[in-house]
């Protein structure tokens, strides 16, 4: 219906008419639905907390402890990082701007003599209202901008006003572009002002606002006129009573309307629904589309052609949808405050008068079933210029209802518009004055408070911003603000006042998941876990920020059972990793993937070095070489100089994984002397290495070290491994110190007990077929069954070959049947290939001989198929830093000799001679390895 009532419009009208209307109005309600506050810009921010998970176990009969990992947890906090800045959306909006004024400029030079004046008086007062002497073209505030902006604007169609009125719309509508493009460039080259082009095309805002509203008063009854003219049409077929219909319908939009102004004032009437009344733009230039069509074919003496006024009809249905899109970016709330009461007052004037004269001159014929809509202009009693006139009373009416407050907003959404500017060319006091100057005048002004706050603090005066949030917070809440307060009050220690904000912020806006999720993250740091637990497992609760900062929680509180749900982020993925670490699980391949693959292109150094710690706190013998290559070159790289400590942790624990035993004891010791405030940490992390490894002398010196650099989180564990160690005097002060309680194999002694204890305290520095006697003589138990697993591990390099098999046969009578370690055992020959594999694959490791100094055979393999005897030195020596056993040391002094390294061997002897007694020692001396 609408191609065909505009069949005397040219194509090349209007295509790009309905373009403006359609593109205008996907923008406007996109944003209307989907994203009604794109200027603000809060974004999840990550800090990272961590959890200590088990990355190895070990036991020792009755002792037993974990080895202990951090693995880093992912929360995320919304922060405010102030209005976004939308210049390039600015300046598409101006050339916008320039092209709707172009063709509205063509068409008026159409419109009849005393109109056409009317028209160049109205866009002179529209110019002026501009604020185009801000361009400071020749002095400050000067006249010179609008008077070039006047001339260079209606030069063109009074020109074809006058003269032009035959030719092609075309050609007149390039004219009017290129004169406008002239008068636009010629401000920008003269004007002294900083980005001159910015500030035309936001104060091109102000005559879109006032175009806007000439097209919603010339509209006013748009809806119910339209609706009235689609019922007498039906009713030409259906023989309804369109009197009755149409006073119903009008009646229940004028209650909504009402309503809608109620709302505004702050009283709505709860039974009926209030909402946006710029919703109602589309259907309005829809329905009015209908009225315009019956008054241009109506045959009355109108301002314009039919094709002027349908043309310029459109285009002003075109700009009111690109301003509404304009006003949701930029922020400008007074703007789009103004433009909803202007629309909802109209809507009640004309609608109401309208009814009344529709009812007045047309009631006898709308239900006769007759074409009553081809006489709606003529009436028969009630000029139509009575409904205007009584559509702009009621208008008054509403204002005053309202109090007058459209006077404040018009006031204040010119000052956005320039502070707009300010903000957006960088000019950041002159912006702050102008927004507090919006703000003071108008306080539904979100955008304007939060960018003062900003700029206040980008300005070094964090007192004035602060006073500014605090003075949001109890005149005119609202969401960003709160956010940022509590924000800097977190940076300045102010925990409780943060909470106290965020707390009192939920009251405003109930269930908000931003302040939900802030106020969750504040109440851990302070002790109150549980309820921030409760608030973020809440049902209310949906955000994927706040779901994956729950499983995190849940993570960090130790509840870490049950199934994960669906993961999307590559937070949560990260912190499923670290939650299946926790319980012990290797996490599945396909997570793992997922991960790797995402942190390809992830840009958060803070993402990627977490990811990379989660992922290898997990025992892997493969890749080992590369992986650590890897590390090297990310902690090399130059954003990644902040978290150069936690990348070498976490190569030093992919080392660990790989079995590297000196390599991550040698590099936490680094770690430790480069960070002294972690130094605690790192050295305790060594403790438990080398206690596994039964060093319990190194561990004990390590644990002491430890305590000095600040470690406390001592346990029973740590007092067998400084008594194992030799440390008697200083374990008990330790056990007195931090209150630790009595192992139980002491307070409660079993003689076995106690004995294999103190084989496994001097298990390295025995020879093996001492332990091997040793192990014969304790009674049938677990604790034989280990000690029999421990000599073959560590020992075998020194057993005879029946004592082994002897050994393996009570273990797999214990165990069950193990096949490499029976494949060992066949054939315990530590120079032959397939019995070392067999080795090796019994004690779940890689291919690396010399990866562990304390396993003694695969160390006196290396040695054996090395010919090199420099090699084999080097090799021996490297594995004797840690390993006291004294075949290997007895080996090392033989290999010095026969190097010429003879005060070497002599060292190594006098070395041996502390924990070797000498007959021992001279026995020793007189084999030959």
């Amino acid at each position: 219906m609408l191609q065909n009532s505009t069949n005397l419009l040219s194509k090349k009208a209007i295509i790009p008419a309905l373009l403006l209307i359609i593109t205008g109005g996907l923008f406007a309600y996109y944003y209307f639905l989907f994203n009604p506050i794109p200027y603000r810009n809060i974004q999840a921010g990550y800090f990272l907390d961590s959890i200590s998970i088990p990355f190895d176990w070990s036991q020792f009969g009755p002792v037993s402890f974990p080895i202990l990992v951090d693995n880093f947890l992912i929360f995320q906090e919304f922060k405010d990082l102030g209005p976004n800045i939308f210049v390039a959306e600015s300046l598409f909006f101006g050339i916008l701007m320039g092209l709707i004024l172009a063709l509205i400029l063509t068409l008026v030079s159409e419109l009849k003599k005393y109109f056409f004046l009317a028209f160049g008086i109205a866009w002179i007062a529209i110019l002026t209202f501009s604020n185009l002497n801000g361009l400071n073209i020749g002095s400050p505030s000067s006249n010179y901008p609008l008077i070039i902006a006047i001339v260079g604007t209606l030069v063109i169609p009074v020109f074809f006003h006058i003269t032009g009125k035959s030719l092609r719309f075309e050609f007149r509508f390039l004219l009017n572009l290129i004169c406008l493009m002239v008068t636009g460039y010629a401000l920008e080259t003269l004007s002294p002002i900083s980005r001159p082009e910015l500030f035309l095309a936001e104060h091109l805002t102000m005559p879109a606002i006032l175009l806007s509203i000439a097209w919603l008063l010339w509209n006013g009854h748009g809806v119910i006129s339209g609706i009235y003219i689609l019922l007498l049409k039906a009713g030409r077929n259906l023989s309804l009573k369109v009197s009755i219909q149409i006073t119903l319908i009008t009646a229940v939009y004028l209650l909504l309307m009402v309503n809608i102004l109620m709302d505004f004032t702050g009283f709505p009437m709860d039974f009926l629904p209030s909402f946006n009344p710029l919703f109602l733009l589309f259907p309005l230039g829809i329905l009015g589309w209908f009225t315009l069509k019956e008054r241009v074919e109506s045959g009355q003496d109108l301002v314009g052609s039919e094709k002027t006024l349908k043309g310029m009809y459109l285009i002003g249905f075109g700009l009111v949808l690109w301003l509404s899109w304009k006003l949701k970016i930029s922020g400008n709330q007074p703007a789009e405050e103004f433009l909803k009461h202007i629309f909802t007052y109209s809507q009640i004037g004309f609608s109401l008068f309208f009814l009344v004269y529709i009812l007045t001159n047309f009631y006898e014929v709308m239900n006769s079933g007759k074409a009553a809509e081809k006489v709606l202009f003529k009436p028969h009693s009630l000029p139509y210029y009575h409904l205007r006139i009584g559509g702009l009373i009621a208008m008054l009416v509403a204002t005053a209802y309202s109090e007058g407050i459209v006077g404040v907003q018009a006031n204040a959404m010119s000052s956005n518009i320039l502070g707009d500017y300010y903000y957006g060319s960088g000019q950041k006091l002159e912006a702050s004055i102008i927004y507090e100057n919006s703000w003071s005048r108008y306080r539904n002004n979100p955008k304007a408070k939060n960018a003062i706050a900003h700029l206040l603090f980008q300005l070094n005066q964090p007192t004035l911003a602060k006073q500014h949030l605090e003075e949001s917070f109890s005149e005119a809440p609202q969401v960003d603000n709160i956010i940022l307060l509590a924000d800097r009050l977190h940076r300045e220690n102010k925990i409780f006042e943060s909470i106290f904000y965020l707390e009192r912020g939920l009251r405003f806006f109930p269930e908000n998941e931003l302040l939900l999720n802030n106020l969750a993250l504040l109440l851990t740091k302070v002790n109150r876990a549980e309820e921030a637990l409760a608030l973020l497992d809440s049902s209310s609760v949906s955000h994927p920020v706040s779901q994956s900062n729950l499983l995190a929680l849940k993570a960090k509180m130790g509840q870490i059972e049950g199934e994960s749900k669906a993961l999307n982020s590559l937070a949560e993925k990260i912190n499923e990793i670290a939650r299946q670490n926790a319980l012990g699980n290797y996490p599945e391949e396909k997570l793992l993937a997922e991960v790797k693959k995402e942190i390809e292109k992830e840009n958060s150094p803070l993402l990627v070095q977490a990811a990379w710690r989660n992922i290898f706190s997990q025992k892997n013998h493969i890749n080992i070489e590369s992986d650590i290559a890897m590390l090297d070159s990310l902690w090399k790289q130059e954003e990644m100089q902040d978290y150069i400590m936690q990348l070498q942790e976490t190569a030093v624990i992919r080392s660990l994984g790989s079995g590297k035993i000196a390599d991550a004891v040698k590099n936490l010791n680094g770690l430790a002397f480069r960070n002294p405030g972690d130094a605690g940490y790192f050295l305790h992390l060594s403790t438990s290495i080398l206690a596994q490894q039964m060093d319990f002398k190194k561990a004990a010196k390590e644990l002491l070290a430890a305590e000095e650099k600040g470690f406390q989180a001592f346990q029973s564990y740590h007092w067998s491994i400084l008594s194992f160690g030799g440390y008697y005097e200083n374990a008990e002060l330790i056990r007195v110190k931090y209150g630790l309680q009595m192992p139980d194999y002491l307070t409660q002694p079993d003689e076995a007990t106690l004995f294999y204890l103190e084989l496994i305290q001097k298990f390295h520095e025995s020879l093996p077929k001492t332990l091997y006697d040793e192990w014969k003589t304790l009674p049938d138990s677990e604790l034989k069954t280990d000690f029999a697993i421990r000599l073959i591990a560590f020992k075998s390099h020194g057993i005879d070959a029946s004592d082994l098999r002897e050994l393996g046969k009570h273990i797999q009578d214990k165990k069950g049947i193990q096949e490499d370690l029976s494949k060992f055992l066949a054939n315990p020959d530590l120079k032959n290939k397939e019995s070392v594999e067999a080795l090796l694959n019994w004690l779940q490791l890689g291919d690396e001989l010399t990866g562990n100094p304390y396993f003694s055979p695969l160390i006196w393999s290396a040695v054996a198929i090395n010919p090199d005897p420099l090699a084999q030195y080097e090799i021996i020596n490297a594995a004797t830093e840690f390993n006291r056993d004294p075949i290997l040391w007895i080996k090392k002094v033989q290999l010095a000799r026969a190097i010429g390294l003879s005060n070497y061997a002599t060292d190594a002897l006098v070395e041996m001679a502390q924990w070797i007694d000498p007959a021992t020692l001279e026995r020793l001396q007189l084999t030959n390895y």
